[in-house]
Formats: structure tokens, sequence, C-alpha cells
């Protein structure tokens, strides 16, 4: 074979296998739901362009996702079962946090009791603005997370509703309960009856985590801003 052909043969597979890998990478881990007996809409997430979906990521169905918001490697938000779980702005999903619900609606038809609300809107999962979810944390729906919350790595959120400025340190299980705002949740706790959740500690100046939501979003939404201005270069 003469070297041209042999560098019009290497540059055609160089570009074919480029090609294959920008889709691999960058098209399949965001897709609609299958259709199914309870749900025969085929949704396909709703992504604000600003935000950082990691390669490595899974966002399937009936999802959106706001402004700046960071998505990290292995990561799985399922809105197939659980429909419209919602990511509000500048928040974080760290890697291999799973979001996912209840069956939570039945021939378009909301089920009440494995749904939450927000403005009369119903959802699988609300997550509110600046909520910070730490890797291989759980939150499965029905949940409402409100602004400024920090949910810690391994722990599980199911069936409960975490009011604003809370953190949850990691390994804590939240089932079937309100937190008040500013309370926090120790390490490996269990909060599964309201009355030890109104009896939490609330968040002042001398805890040391007061401030540490603030700390988290900030460096994840310099990093949702880095990735996403490499991956538009990336692309081109």
């Amino acid at each position: 074979m003469k070297l041209s052909s042999k560098l019009i043969l290497g540059l055609t597979v160089s570009s074919l296998a480029g090609k294959f890998l920008e889709k691999l990478l960058i098209q399949d881990n965001v897709s609609p739901n299958i259709t199914a007996s309870f749900n025969q809409e085929a949704d396909i997430p709703d992504i604000d362009a600003s935000s950082y979906i990691h390669h490595f990521a899974s966002v399937i169905g009936s999802v959106v996702i706001g402004r700046n918001v960071f998505i990290g490697p292995f990561s799985s938000i399922r809105g197939d079962v659980g429909l419209k779980i919602f990511i509000s702005h500048d928040g974080n999903i760290q890697d291999g946090v799973v979001l996912h619900g209840l069956k939570n609606y039945e021939y378009n038809s909301p089920v009440t009791e494995h749904s939450v609300f927000k403005d009369r809107e119903s959802y699988s999962i609300y997550i509110g603005e600046k909520v910070s979810l730490a890797p291989q944390c759980q939150i499965y729906g029905p949940v409402r997370i409100d602004k400024n919350v920090f949910v810690g790595m391994q722990s599980l959120v199911f069936d409960a509703y975490i009011q604003e400025d809370t953190v949850i340190e990691p390994g804590a299980k939240i089932i079937g309960v309100t937190i008040p705002p500013k309370r926090f949740v120790s390490a490996g706790r269990v909060i599964s009856n309201q009355e030890d959740a109104n009896r939490l500690p609330e968040i002042t100046d001398s805890y040391p985590y007061h401030d540490l939501n603030s700390k988290m979003t900030s460096v994840n939404l310099e990093l949702a801003k880095g990735y996403k201005k490499e991956e538009r270069q990336w692309k081109l």
C-alpha cells in the first residue's frame, strides 16, 4: 500500500473513531424514558445549556435541570417511574448520587401519596437552589429539598421534606419526616419519626459545618462553568 493510501486510511479510521467516541461520551447518557402502562409519554430531559453533565452520568426521562448545575460521574437521575424530577439552579449532584422515586403517576394523573408539591405542581423529587448532594447519597422520592441544603456522603433521604439551610451529615438516614429549617442531622443518625426531627439541634456559628454548603456550592459552580467551557471546545 502506498504511503498516501495508508495516510488516507489512517485519517479515515481516526475520524470514524472520533465520531464514535463523541457519540459514546456525549449523547447516550441523556435519553427519554420508555412508555409504560402508567405513563404513555416518552419524556425528554430538559437541561439548561449552562449545566454540565459528565459523560459517565445518566439522565433519563421526566427530568428538569436548571442553570449552572454540576452533574458528576456515575450519578443517576432517573425520571421514568417517579415522574418530574426537578433540580434548580446552582446545585451539584456529585459522583455516584442516585435520584429515583416511587411511581407517582397513573395515566397522566398524579398519585398524591407518592408526590411532593411546590407551587401547586406535583413532583417525585424537587431540589431547590444551591443544594449539594455529596457522593453516593440516595434521594428516593417522594422528596422535597429546599434551598441551601447539604446532603452528606452515603446518606439516604426517602419520603421526606428537608427545609432550607439544613445539613445532613454523612451516612444519616431521613425517612418519612419533615426536617425543620436550619437544623443538622449528625453522621449516621436515623431520623424516622417527627418527634426526633422536631428536636434536632439548630445550626449556629459554633457548629463546625455551618458554612459547608456555601463552600461546596461555590466550588462546584466553578467546576460546572469550567467543564462546560472545556466541553464546548472539545466538541469543536
